[in-house]
């Protein structure tokens, strides 16, 4: 069994590895974004905040914060993954027409927030220019 702090590092790494995640990706880009990367970054802001959402009101931890953009969005669900109770991790949540344990929307998220973030990077300029 996956325990909190397995999920909240498996999310801490899609969101923050200095190589692989939309922290990195971001820091690819220089100059004016692609008009898409705009897209991707509110998107993955929503569905972070929704599945957090969710979350919160199946185990009864605080919700996400309503106004924390992605950035920060990020760092506070690394903190929520790691304060959930084991036991948490195994409660049934709806999502998208679906249902998933606790854990298993957890492990959406880091899927989702994995592959955005490598379209965010394939986004990026290829090379640099002044």
């Amino acid at each position: 069994m996956t325990t909190p702090d397995e999920l909240a590092t498996l999310l801490d790494e899609a969101n923050h590895d200095p190589w692989e995640s939309v922290q990195a990706a971001l820091a690819l880009i220089d100059g004016q974004p692609h008009p898409r990367v705009g897209w991707l970054t509110t998107h993955l802001r929503a569905t972070k905040h929704e599945y957090w959402t969710v979350i919160a009101a199946a185990t009864g931890i605080p919700a996400p914060p309503d106004d924390a953009g992605l950035t920060r969005l990020m760092t506070w669900e690394v903190q929520a993954a790691r304060s959930l109770r084991p036991e948490a991790l195994e409660v049934a949540v709806a999502h998208a027409g679906r249902t998933f344990t606790v854990a298993g929307l957890l492990r959406v998220n880091a899927r989702h927030t994995a592959w955005h973030a490598g379209q965010i990077a394939a986004l990026a300029p290829t090379e640099r220019r002044a």
